[in-house]
């Protein structure tokens, strides 16, 4: 529910620039309280852009909810047609049925909105067949690079720390095949395919490198990684869960056991050792201490919350490695019709009686929504200055003071008051300001406003361009102590208003522009070219 209120802030901020034919600015001008904050630039987004592109026709609340349920869609036909490639069509259609029907997959579409892992999610079993081809590659392989650097970039510009994730688990099954079968020419392939990655990423990579510039405020909870033993983390298991591994996956796994075919043993161990590496990544198996201190590790929170989501994918492959023809449609049959009655199940208990006593939130809500609080959004309501789960430190100028242990959870409470109650400061004078704006630009209008330097309740990032009107008239703007925009008022005003524009840097879009060209190049070559 928390990172709901997140989520679909992002999405709105990109449904009022696609609304207005623009790109999205870096930093957000009618959410997480209108303040600038350079969310929208350190979140990657341009998967997200064509589902949102696709339903801005829609009411915003019903915007995200068709967007989750593209999603889901889009993951059960990319799974589909990756495994019909390798298994029989029926089976396919039966194991992908599962695969979204369970697991962090289902949690993401009934529960809380994470839309950065249902994204890279969607690519998840095309991404592991080329994977492990590419660790147990005996030769370079161009088709193969390109299309692991398509399916990686895809993944970058949707959740960037599920890359890292997704490289760490690679790193050690490319490590033990390594030394098992010592076929260096691996090393060509992964390199080559993170070379690609890392040039076809680098839109978001230039963003968050020239924002982070400023100097920026650690996200929460960076420097301390959470994990479970082996027996806690396994007793989290549920049939929508992205904590933990699912019932459908330890189904299918224990079906797999069981009724074991040793004609596939060996195959079938390589795929459990993969399963193993996740599971050991989930948990204090693992020394997170140690690595917490490592840049962007740090910044896992959960170890489960970064691994959990792939322990979905194996069961699957395992499972149909193991069984064929009419014996594993049965069994596959009999575990679809289990799934929907349990995705349904689990569905009615998220949607109905978990939030039947939520107070429902619009632009008319007077009552603020504590931080682990909980409500029903509307589409009036998902901006709200209500929502004070919004009001976060994550990437705002390392300036801004946050609370003092408070674990990067929270300002200040001077800044909390200033930011929330939008209050400009003159000479220790606090003045409210109303604030509007457009997906180009935030107004802050006050009254009555004395002659002197005006603190704005509106963060300012030295490393970007800013265009600052007052009163219609371009202004040089300063950064106060505080992290803030500062400009002079040289004479008292009844009414001051003041625009305040990011502007995006030509070389962002030049590149931004180059770089999805080469991307949908590439995707011509691997799927015309070489597939005639």
């Amino acid at each position: 529910m928390y990172d709901s209120f997140f989520h679909a802030e992002r999405i709105y901020e990109i449904r009022l620039a696609f609304q207005q034919q623009t790109l999205p600015a870096w930093i957000n001008y009618n959410t997480f309280f209108h303040t600038g904050q350079a969310i929208n630039g350190m979140y990657p987004d341009f998967t997200l852009y064509p589902f949102v592109r696709l339903t801005n026709f829609l009411t915003p609340i019903h915007q995200i909810i068709a967007i989750k349920s593209l999603i889901i869609m889009a993951t059960y036909l990319v799974s589909f047609i990756t495994l019909n490639k390798y298994f029989d069509s029926t089976n396919a259609a039966f194991s992908a049925t599962i695969f979204v029907l369970s697991g962090g997959i289902l949690k993401d579409l009934i529960n809380e909105m994470q839309t950065g892992t249902s994204l890279a999610m969607i690519v998840a079993f095309p991404l592991v067949f080329c994977l492990k081809d590419a660790v147990e590659s005996k030769k370079i392989d161009f088709k193969l690079i390109l299309e692991i650097a398509l399916l990686m970039t895809f993944v970058v510009n949707s959740h960037l720390l599920s890359i890292v994730a997704i490289s760490m688990i690679v790193g050690i099954c490319w490590l033990i095949n390594l030394i098992w079968k010592r076929n260096f020419i691996s090393i060509v392939n992964l390199g080559l395919a993170a070379l690609g990655t890392i040039v076809l990423s680098w839109p978001i990579i230039y963003r968050v490198v020239k924002i982070s510039s400023t100097g920026l405020n650690a996200p929460f909870s960076q420097g301390r990684i959470e994990s479970y033993s082996l027996f806690n983390f396994l007793s989290g298991a549920a049939w929508n869960t992205k904590n933990s591994i699912s019932y459908a996956a330890i189904l299918l796994l224990a079906l797999t056991i069981i009724f074991l075919n040793k004609k596939q043993l060996t195959n079938i161990v390589t795929w459990f050792v993969v399963e193993a590496v996740i599971v050991i990544f989930c948990t204090n198996l693992v020394p997170w201490n140690l690595l917490s201190n490592v840049p962007i590790i740090n910044n896992f929170q959960n170890s489960s919350w970064r691994f959990a989501l792939y322990l979905s994918v194996i069961p699957v492959i395992i499972f149909l490695i193991n069984f064929h023809g009419k014996r594993a449609r049965l069994i596959l049959l009999l575990v679809t019709i289990l799934s929907y009655g349990m995705a349904f199940r689990a569905a009615y208990n998220a949607q109905y009686q978990y939030t039947a006593g939520f107070p429902v939130l619009t632009q008319y809500s007077t009552e603020d929504i504590p931080t682990e609080g909980v409500a029903k959004l509307t589409s009036t309501g998902i901006n709200s200055d209500r929502i004070t789960r919004t009001l976060i430190p994550d990437y705002s100028p390392a300036t801004v003071k946050v609370k003092d242990n408070s674990n990067g959870f929270s300002f200040s409470d001077e800044n909390v008051e200033t930011l929330s109650h939008h209050l400009a400061i003159i000479d220790g004078k606090k003045i409210p300001m109303e604030y509007s704006g457009d997906s180009n630009a935030t107004i802050l209008t006050g009254t009555n406003i004395p002659k002197g330097t005006v603190t704005l309740p509106f963060f300012y990032y030295k490393s970007l361009n800013y265009d600052v009107t007052v009163n219609g008239q371009k202004v040089n703007i300063d950064s106060s102590s505080k992290g803030l925009i500062k400009i002079s008022n040289k004479s008292k005003q009844k009414k001051l208003t003041v625009k305040i524009h990011q502007k995006l840097p030509m070389t962002y879009l030049l590149i931004t522009i180059f770089l999805t060209a080469l991307y949908l190049w590439g995707l011509y070559v691997v799927f015309g070219k070489w597939n005639k």
